[in-house]
């Protein structure tokens, strides 16, 4: 992991030449798949008739709105050799990661408030 991030600190001016869409790919792709994990959570807590805490919640959009660093590079390696990990790394680590240190948790902290007081659990 030290060596991507590394890798992706050194290759992160290389974002400029993927173009808005793909940048915007990798910051708004993390926030629909995070409500969609809190969503998917809640649907569950639902079920079970168990309400969750508020961490179980953050704790599970994380996951769900973070990017593989570990299996993607690899798998992409095999599968597509000529292809440069240059902008999964510098997307994943680069972007996405520092989105969800810096801005991403708060706001699934707060989607899954609104959710846990819109849709109580019985």
């Amino acid at each position: 992991l030290l060596e991507m991030g590394i890798t992706a600190c050194r290759r992160l001016k290389d974002l400029k030449t993927a173009g808005w869409r793909f940048i915007m790919f990798g910051v708004l792709a993390p926030n629909v798949f995070a409500t969609f994990g809190i969503l998917v959570a809640h649907g569950y807590s639902i079920v079970l008739g168990q309400p969750f805490d508020l961490g179980t919640y953050a704790l599970f959009a994380v996951l769900c709105g973070a990017a593989s660093y570990i299996a993607v590079p690899a798998v992409q390696r095999l599968a597509i050799p000529e292809a440069s990990p240059t902008l999964p790394l510098a997307a994943s680590l680069g972007l996405t990661f520092t989105y969800n240190v810096t801005i991403g948790i708060p706001v699934y902290m707060l989607v899954a408030q609104v959710v846990m007081n819109t849709i109580p659990v019985a």
